[in-house]
Parts: C-alpha cells; sequence; structure tokens
C-alpha cells in the first residue's frame, strides 16, 4: 500500500476535515495513476463504503491541507517518498 496512504490509514499523518460545508461542485479533474495506487483507493472506498471519487477527494483535501499548514517541505516528503516506493 501506498505509504501516504498507510499513514494516513493509521491515524498518523493528519487528520482530514472534509465537506465541513456546501461545497459546490463545479469543475472535473483528471489524471492518470500507477494500477497499484489506484488498487489501494478503490480498497479504502470498499473499506470505508465510500465512493472512489470520495476517497479521493477526501485524500486530496487532506493533502492540501497539510500543504498549506506545512508548506513546500510536505510535498517534497511526499516526491521523496514516491521515488523509494518506485526504486523498491
Amino acid at each position: 500500500m501506498h505509504t501516504l496512504c498507510q499513514e494516513l490509514l493509521a491515524g498518523k499523518a493528519h487528520t482530514l476535515k472534509y465537506n465541513e460545508g456546501d461545497v459546490k461542485k463545479d469543475t472535473a479533474l483528471s489524471f492518470r495513476v500507477p494500477r497499484r495506487l489506484k488498487a489501494d483507493l478503490e480498497k479504502v472506498a470498499l473499506n470505508e463504503g465510500r465512493s472512489l471519487s470520495q476517497v479521493c477527494e477526501a485524500l486530496l483535501a487532506g493533502g492540501l491541507g497539510a500543504y498549506k499548514k506545512e508548506g513546500p517541505p510536505y510535498l517534497q516528503r511526499l516526491l521523496s517518498h514516491q521515488k523509494r516506493d518506485v526504486s523498491e
């Protein structure tokens, strides 16, 4: 499982605050991810009884919140984890 997902699920990374108010969804976001990451996200969605979209949106919002709090070092740390995960 992806390291960030493991940290989030273990409660070690960040507290997610999601959909605290009315959020108008008025645009789409589309990008490609590795097959394994998608499979891991689908497992999370199944375990949580949520849609894949809901899980992805919550994780993106949580990551963005952490970035706003910590700044560029947060993203650099995530990207360095990604490089290590790919090389293993």
